[in-house]
């Protein structure tokens, strides 16, 4: 056995119980090789031209289209399987319904009845949920709503009503919508199109502006990671980790009440404004619409920010008030969210984005997830947002539409991540396994619940750690359902994102709109509670025993 094989199966867990699970399986072969564990290590391909299999494959990982590049090669034709000559280093895995004992052997051979468990294969070879599942030992499965105790046909009428209704409103142009409960995806459906044209329609791999949801998603698990390697104190100041505040009015604030919106730091600040003169026209230093020495960085088509103005935007929070009167007590507040990039590159040694890529999105399989997405993505894929009037004077698409983000080159906590609707429901699922995906342990349970705790409920604070909370009290006039549990926790997002979790119940929720589009005057997402209304749909169609 050489040293890539055994590297390869330390990295895998076992795929034993596969056949006791399904009675419509029968498992042959290496079973050490599946479900699979560490899929950021792994290149995988499919060889057969099977969309049914190619579609549950793009649910875990990205394929790789170059078989010869491959360390698994997957086939659902015995024909095809029995052609191919592996290379020393790969593994075969040979998913058979056509009822033909092949000539040769695979690495795995699952042997099913018919073409629709070609689906459950899969999802049994990523390890996936059953919906049965609260300790994070799989991920996500794709099932029966009943399965998990939810009557279907009530939750799809109750929310494809609203979602309909809403589009017919104008309240967005276009919404996604993925429920899950106890890790089994039972509800995930498409609605309208990207734009009021109704030229394209929305799509489940489209790429969302997950703007504010970004607080709860970049950063914020990082610096749970380095908490649970005592390398982040919530009950440090500022200045700790930052020392450009080591002196000033935020000298004394800590992270406990920063994260909690309880130190009465201002909401936010318009620092696009700092770059125009009174007629209009770019401010030395701050914009340029041509590409230069000094201007690198592309903020929207032809519109391009000077190198040092981060500089400019740390120096403005500096000497932003501390407002006494929210000290203690609860100011909704993003300015520290435009720091904690920096916070974690500074505990951690590491360039941010690579930190957040490696320990969680890469290795969780939400691999659309990161920062300005058109450096990845086809444009016409992303999901614009607004065609912004006041600013950029451009249509946003793929390039985030918070103006301070997109003023720290498109890389804050506060806004600025981009991916699908399923990869944000990974992250998500991981809190909701309490800091658990896969078998693989990414925050510790202790850490997890002190974060997604109200720590400042005394001083009438409702936020938890970064996160979002259920009101305290008027429950009927919330942003989540009025039953999701006091110890549910979520966030939602300027453009029209939100995504909420209990653990209580096991419900992830998760809504995707560009309500925005074409203005952010559009408040009928708002105005119409579509949000709240949808999640109360789920808990209302929950099978009471």
């Amino acid at each position: 056995m050489n040293k890539f094989t055994t590297l390869l199966l330390s990295l895998l867990f076992s795929f034993s119980t596969l056949s006791a699970q399904e009675s419509n399986y029968t498992v042959k072969g290496d079973s050490t090789l599946l479900p699979l564990k560490r899929i950021d290590t792994l290149k995988i391909s499919l060889a057969t031209n099977d969309s049914l299999v190619e579609s549950m494959l793009n649910n875990y990982i990205v394929l790789e289209k170059e078989i010869s590049k491959s360390n698994i090669v997957i086939f659902t034709n015995v024909n095809e399987f029995e052609k191919f000559t592996p290379k020393s280093n790969q593994k075969i895995v040979l998913i058979n319904s056509e009822n033909i004992t092949p000539n040769k052997d695979a690495n795995v051979e699952v042997i099913i009845k018919n073409d629709v468990s070609k689906s459950k294969a899969i999802q049994k070879m990523f390890g996936a949920s059953t919906g049965t599942d609260v300790n994070g030992n799989f991920r996500f499965g794709f099932g029966r709503a009943k399965d998990v105790n939810i009557d279907y046909n009530k939750l799809s009428s109750k929310i494809d009503s609203i979602a309909n209704a809403s589009i017919d409103l104008d309240v967005a142009p276009g919404i996604q919508v993925l429920v899950a409960r106890h890790g089994l995806v039972i509800f995930y459906k498409t609605y309208g199109f990207h734009t009021y044209d109704s030229l394209k329609k929305v799509e489940k791999n489209n790429i969302y502006d997950w703007a504010s949801v970004t607080k709860i998603t970049s950063a914020l698990p990082a610096l749970m990671k380095l908490h649970d390697e005592d390398k982040f104190d919530l009950d440090a100041n500022l200045g700790t980790y930052l020392p450009y505040f080591k002196r000033g009015n935020k000298k004394d604030l800590t992270f406990r009440r920063i994260l909690s919106h309880n130190a009465g730091l201002k909401s936010w600040i318009p620092y696009w404004k700092t770059t125009l003169r009174r007629n209009g026209s770019y401010r030395w230093w701050t914009l340029s619409d041509e590409k230069s020495k000094h201007y690198q960085t592309e903020i929207s088509p032809d519109l391009y920010i000077h190198d040092n103005y981060k500089k400019k935007i740390y120096k403005m929070i500096r000497k932003s008030e501390v407002n006494e009167k929210y000290h203690p007590g609860y100011k909704y507040s993003g300015l520290s969210f435009y720091l904690q990039p920096e916070i974690v590159e500074n505990i951690s040694g590491t360039d941010f984005q690579e930190y957040i890529s490696n320990n969680f999105y890469k290795k969780l399989g939400a691999n659309t997830v990161g920062y300005n997405p058109l450096k990845r993505f086809e444009q016409e894929n992303i999901i614009p947002t607004e065609n912004d009037t006041i600013f950029r004077h451009t249509l946003l698409q793929g390039t985030v539409h918070d103006e301070g983000a997109a003023m720290m080159e498109g890389i804050s906590s506060n806004a600025g991540l981009f991916g699908t609707t399923l990869d944000l429901a990974k992250i998500i699922q991981m809190y909701l396994w309490k800091g658990k995906y896969g078998g693989e342990r990414y925050i510790s349970a202790n850490t997890i619940e002190k974060f997604t705790f109200a720590n400042y409920a005394n001083e009438e604070n409702k936020r938890g750690l970064g996160f979002d909370k259920p009101k305290l009290e008027n429950r009927e006039d919330d942003s989540c359902s009025k039953d999701a549990s006091m110890d549910s926790f979520g966030h939602a997002g300027y453009t029209g994102t939100f995504v909420w979790a209990d653990p209580e119940s096991g419900i992830l929720f998760i809504f995707m709109s560009n309500r925005v589009y074409p203005t952010r005057d559009n408040r009928k997402l708002y105005e119409y509670n579509v949000r709240p209304s949808m999640h109360q749909a789920i808990y209302d169609a929950i099978i009471q025993p």
